[in-house]
């Protein structure tokens, strides 16, 4: 959970921002959000398909991939140790950044949507990290599924095809199956791991973009207009959705 602290941290710090009143809509979001919740669907139906396949033809293919090593371990090493979680700390802070120089309102959308993105899918990953209790293919601990790497990884790509063009969306997505794949390719975690970990994340990372967009929308005016009938003040105030 250490590498989540920084989007924690960074919830609370970007003011005008109220932290707790959306919290829980946000954390639910990826089940109220209709393009969301197909991701949901797919993923889980896939991830489902996979474990049922977890101890015969899947599992000889990853046992095949460890003893073959295609990739050796420099290539495999960024995947393992940083790329799960740089890029999406740098957007946040590039946006952050670029909001605290000149006032803008969709850098600070983009900053706080990708740290909410992050913090939330790796919660919930956590979660069933703790309930589950899967032991790793290689041995090294009962927290195999689902994969915080690939799931952290998969939020930050699914919020950048969400908010830019298909030309940055494609090498995001290109990176985050990279990512995943360096955690089989190591034997650090099965398909149905990976593939559970790309669910929540890009779940969460579709959520996120479309709900803070939606939010964006919303207008809001206080208005205070002198009246003659009156003789003092009208107070009107207006929500657009």
């Amino acid at each position: 959970m250490k590498k989540y602290l920084y989007f924690f941290f960074l919830l609370l710090t970007i003011p005008s921002y109220n932290l707790y009143a959306t919290i829980g809509d946000d954390i639910i979001s990826p089940v109220t959000n209709s393009e969301a919740q197909k991701v949901l669907l797919i993923g889980a139906s896939t991830t489902l398909i996979a474990s049922f396949f977890k101890n015969t033809l899947i599992k000889k293919m990853q046992k095949d991939l460890y003893e073959d090593q295609p990739l050796c371990c420099k290539l495999t090493a960024p995947g393992n140790a940083y790329l799960q979680i740089l890029p999406n700390i740098l957007y946040s802070l590039s946006y952050g950044l670029n909001f605290y120089l000149n006032d803008n309102e969709d850098s600070k959308r983009k900053a706080i949507g990708m740290a909410k993105a992050t913090l939330y899918s790796g919660m919930m990953t956590e979660i069933l990290k703790h309930s589950i209790y899967e032991k790793r293919p290689n041995g090294g601990g009962n927290s195999s599924f689902p994969s915080g790497h690939t799931t952290s990884a998969f939020a930050f790509a699914s919020f950048v095809a969400s908010e830019h063009p298909w030309y940055v969306g494609v090498p995001a997505y290109i990176l985050a199956s990279y990512v995943g794949f360096c955690r089989m390719h190591d034997n650090k975690h099965y398909l149905q791991d990976v593939m559970a970990g790309a669910t929540i994340g890009m779940s969460y990372g579709v959520a996120m973009s479309l709900k803070s967009k939606e939010d964006a929308e919303k207008k809001s005016a206080f208005i205070i207009t002198p009246t003659e009938e009156l003789k003092g003040v009208a107070v009107k105030y207006t929500l657009q959705f």
